[in-house]
């Protein structure tokens, strides 16, 4: 239980990276290539998503993202699936905003904040990121309030060619207009290879080579909407298996009637072909509610296929904060980041509150996602506080009531 659990917050976290702000408009996610949704096995609008790790490159976690709302095709892996470090972009979607598909997969907007200045044209992402354009050159600056380190990233003709944050210095090479090579002070960390017999694919090579990932594309049956339009089933070239390390790992498409289908592994995923949201996840199934104003957010019922008992979750793009219904119990949670990518430093809090008592606990994790502690704040209407911390193994390490330290025994 408590590992699902883990899981569970861990696929929140992905996703809630960065809270919106009000300067100059912005909101932190937007489009198709949206994170992980409340829960594991959706996105943050409801449509089926999976999230295939295929290695790090030095510090920075590769990972592929496949998405039933994604009509695009990754040029590396085919239809559906994008792998964001070699995809990242900064493209104009009208003479106000600008769209920059980070390269851990979220969509950060960015407006502008005036007309160009001595051939500079300044855009806001937020408060902590800035944007300046130049020519076919941006430069973007990610520059957290909160302690984080600065990140920079520059962009030559839309494409992502440097990148300076928190895990280290990286280069991203192309051949023609496809990147290729992720490197670092000159040592190569990523290699993509095409593999052209006895199967289509590609070979990704970690680290100069002492791992790899093969992945081997063939043609598969999916299912493209156009407007109001039914459905029309086609054939693409898409992901079919990745040999790694671990093993193989199969992936299928198909779908028959109004619904379609995406497994990975063991795990199936079912769609609603013309909606292209969530029916079901492994032993879960869902119901999607899109409300008529975009404030509301998405609202998510799932419960599991041998189970009565029914959870729902509501997310909030313009606060930040996750509403839980479980049981007929409610839950707020927020998430906070302190660092311009993904799962750096994050912190997850919730509240709840019973008979006048409440408890409040936020759990930390560090730069490469794992869980690393947590502390537990509890308020009685007596007036006792009690603090406990814990580390990664969830051993007290910390406790103080009413302010005065309790030694450990």
């Amino acid at each position: 239980m408590r590992e699902r659990l883990l899981r569970q917050i861990f696929g929140l976290l992905l996703l809630l990276r960065a809270l919106p702000s009000a300067e100059g408009g912005s909101l932190p996610f937007e489009g198709l290539d949206d994170l992980r949704g409340p829960y594991e096995g959706t996105g943050v609008s409801g449509e089926a998503f999976h999230v295939q790790p295929l290695g790090d490159a030095g510090k920075w976690r590769i990972c592929a993202y496949w998405s039933s709302a994604r009509t695009e095709s990754s040029p590396w892996l085919g239809y559906g699936w994008s792998i964001p470090a070699l995809e990242s972009r900064f493209v104009q979607l009208d003479e106000r905003r600008w769209a920059f598909h980070q390269p851990d997969g979220y969509v950060r907007i960015f407006v502008r904040t005036g007309n160009k200045v001595g051939g500079v044209l300044h855009l806001s992402g937020g408060s902590a990121w800035t944007a300046e354009c130049k020519g076919e050159s941006i430069h973007v600056t990610a520059d957290p309030k909160d302690g984080g380190l600065e990140s920079k990233f520059i962009f030559w003709q839309g494409r992502l060619v440097r990148m300076s944050c928190e895990e280290g210095n990286f280069e991203i090479k192309y051949t023609g207009r496809k990147a290729d090579r992720i490197l670092s002070n000159g040592r190569t960390l990523l290699e993509a290879v095409q593999k052209k017999a006895p199967e289509e694919g590609v070979v990704f090579k970690f680290n100069g080579g002492r791992s790899q990932v093969v992945a081997i594309s063939l043609p598969a049956t999916v299912f493209v909407a156009h407007g109001d339009s039914a459905p029309e089933e086609t054939q693409k070239q898409c992901l079919a298996s990745l040999q790694t390390a671990d093993g193989l790992i199969p992936f299928t498409y198909g779908g028959e009637y109004d619904e379609a289908f995406f497994t990975a592994g063991g795990t199936r995923w079912t769609w609603n072909k013309r909606t292209r949201k969530i029916l079901s996840y492994g032993d879960w199934t869902y119901t999607i509610v899109v409300p008529e104003h975009k404030g509301e957010g998405v609202l998510f019922k799932r419960c599991r296929r041998s189970d009565a008992a029914a959870e729902s979750y509501r997310y909030s793009r313009t606060t930040g904060i996750l509403e839980e219904f479980t049981n007929g119990t409610k839950r707020a949670r927020q998430v906070f980041t302190s660092g311009p990518f993904a799962y750096r430093r994050v912190r997850w809090r919730k509240e709840t509150r019973r008979n006048g008592d409440s408890a409040h606990a936020e759990y930390y994790y560090d730069e490469a996602g794992p869980f690393r502690g947590m502390k537990i704040t509890r308020e009685s209407v007596t007036g006792k506080k009690e603090e406990i911390w814990r580390d990664r193994t969830y051993r007290i390490v910390r406790r103080r009531v009413n302010g005065e330290e309790v030694p450990l025994k």
